[in-house]
């Protein structure tokens, strides 16, 4: 845990005070300029950002397991009897 006093000068944490406690939250306007940082606004902030890149990871990988799925189901479709060995063994021995 870090103390007021071990902080360095130029930086500035903002604390907002919920149910569980105080929190640091990343402000979308700057209190002095009153500008808008476009950074927080859209991604939410650095944790906004890690979260929104582990989601794009599981979406990027689901989305390459069911296209790969696909394409195997796709694969028996055409040509069913490479994948059966009772149906290659029944037409092989068909009279």
């Amino acid at each position: 845990m870090i103390e007021a006093k071990d902080l360095p000068e130029d930086e500035k944490i903002y604390l907002k005070k919920d149910y569980c406690g105080w929190r640091v939250v990343e402000p979308i306007r700057d209190p002095e300029t009153n500008k808008i940082n476009w950074f927080n606004l859209l991604v939410g902030g650095k944790k906004g950002l890690l979260f929104l890149l582990a989601i794009i990871i599981i979406a990027g990988l689901f989305y390459l397991g069911v296209t790969e799925l696909l394409s195997a189901y796709k694969e028996i479709a055409l040509n069913p009897c490479l994948y059966c060995e009772d149906c290659t063994k029944a037409f092989i021995n068909f009279p």
